[in-house]
């Protein structure tokens, strides 16, 4: 269902007159949609497990799509590591060829293919070598496998908002501030309801079960405090932490340089995330000019066809290199490329350090 519906999404030009009908039987299904979901998220709550021995952080969201949690969540692991914890990441694996559950302990990511871990994963993997993985649908049988066998201090589900199910030290949920404002980037207006019908899981009555909002910020300074004040009434019990996300350089073949590079360049973007006209506008913002771009759904799977497209579209719109991103970066067969491929490096930081520290020390009895 997800899948599909990023693609009706995501359509563009001509395409989009023929999403119209999908649109419409999305809405029309919501309801029923959204009965069962609510049903789901009952019965998770009425089989909650707990009593594990590492502290569980969860990090998740009640929207459809990128919120910058995966960039959270390796910042997280990096501030634990940097205090001597011993972490693990909990990871449905979404996107991969395989269902098989994985627990890999640390420094051992290399051992498996991308089909096994999927995209996330292996990036995660890549960045952070002293991490160890416990990778499966079932997170709440994942979280107690990496507790039994990793004995990690602290445990990072990456997308765990709606599992009721495991009792949690400290539940965060992300939120991005742009999918908050009425007036949503052209091309999504419609999709801002509940999923299938628009772009989120939950009502915005599921901020109340945060212990902390993560909110990611927008470039207007009025328009993040306007969502931070709204969130906030939504849940004013819980500690609201402002992250500030910006692009902070690029990769090629290895080497990292700063955003100038690619600003003297015509690059041809392409990428295949769930978050793809933020990146637009953070790439607008830091003023990269773009000789063309196209976005693939989500954890795409790029072949030999797809690699042939971006090439022809990259000849068309005359660009003299390519541009992506990391999730998408550890996919490609860079030699397959006939200009050179930058991969854009992503950087999250908190506002406030001192709000990620008191929050790391919570536990519940």
């Amino acid at each position: 269902m997800k899948r599909f519906w990023e693609i009706i999404i995501t359509a563009r030009g001509g395409e989009r007159i023929y999403c119209y009908p999908f649109l419409l039987f999305f809405r029309m299904i919501t309801p029923l949609y959204q009965y069962f979901s609510r049903r789901n998220l009952q019965r998770r709550l009425g089989c909650r497990s707990g009593g594990w021995k590492a502290q569980v952080i969860s990090i998740g969201n009640i929207m459809v799509g990128g919120s910058k949690k995966t960039p959270v969540v390796i910042w997280l692991a990096q501030h634990l590591l940097a205090q001597k914890k011993k972490v693990t990441i909990v990871h449905s694996g979404y996107g991969r060829a395989s269902k098989k559950e994985l627990v890999i302990p640390s420094g051992g990511i290399g051992e498996y293919p991308l089909a096994l871990t999927g995209d996330e994963v292996q990036m995660m993997g890549t960045i952070l070598p002293e991490v160890s993985f416990a990778i499966g649908r079932d997170k709440k049988k994942m979280v107690g496998e990496a507790d039994r066998t990793l004995s990690p201090d602290v445990i990072l589900i990456d997308d765990g908002y709606q599992r009721l199910d495991i009792a949690k030290d400290v539940d965060v949920l992300m939120y991005d501030a742009m999918n908050y404002l009425p007036v949503l980037r052209e091309g999504f207006r419609h999709v801002s309801g509940l999923f299938p019908g628009g772009i989120y899981r939950e009502s915005l009555s599921a901020v109340e079960r945060a212990d902390a909002i993560f909110l990611v910020t927008m470039y207007d300074p009025n328009s993040k405090d306007l969502v931070r004040r709204s969130i906030s009434e939504l849940n004013p019990d819980a500690l609201v932490v402002v992250w500030c996300v910006a692009l902070s350089g690029v990769k090629c073949a290895g080497r990292l340089s700063g955003l100038d590079e690619i600003k003297s360049r015509k690059p041809f973007l392409f990428a295949g995330i769930g978050s793809y006209p933020r990146l637009l506008l953070m790439l607008e913002e830091a003023g990269i000019m773009l000789s063309g771009d196209y976005s693939f759904g989500d954890h795409y799977d790029y072949d030999k066809s797809d690699i042939d497209h971006i090439r022809r579209m990259a000849a068309d719109f005359k660009a003299d290199c390519y541009l992506t991103t990391a999730k998408d970066a550890v996919k490609l067969p860079h030699d397959a490329f006939d200009k050179p491929l930058y991969i854009l490096q992503l950087s999250v930081e908190p506002e406030d350090k001192t709000q990620i520290d008191t929050l790391l020390e919570r536990r519940h009895a």
